[in-house]
């Protein structure tokens, strides 16, 4: 029986390398900046480390939805005015 062909698989681009990913990070980061909060002040809210904030930020932690939630949470806002920062800048 002759073996099937299939087409090669396209390849599909990390979202680390898209723009919109810029587009969260830079809205988190003008959240954090908007409630007033050095990166240790948030961490602290958060119960987390600087460290942690500032690799969210740069990208090198990946944040669920609870975890967004809760960085604006301690920012003063909400997940919803969050998703619309993120969606207002992806423009």
């Amino acid at each position: 029986m002759p073996k099937t062909v299939r087409p090669p698989k396209r390849r599909v681009a990390s979202t680390k390398s898209r723009p919109e990913n810029e587009a969260v990070l830079a809205a988190l980061r003008a959240m954090r900046e908007g409630a007033d909060l050095l990166q240790a002040e948030l961490a602290e809210r958060l119960d987390r480390s600087q460290s942690y904030v500032s690799s969210a930020e740069r990208g090198l932690v990946r944040l669920d939805a609870v975890q967004l939630a809760d960085w604006a949470e301690a920012c003063g806002s909400s997940l919803t005015e969050l998703a619309k920062a993120i969606e207002a800048r992806w423009g």
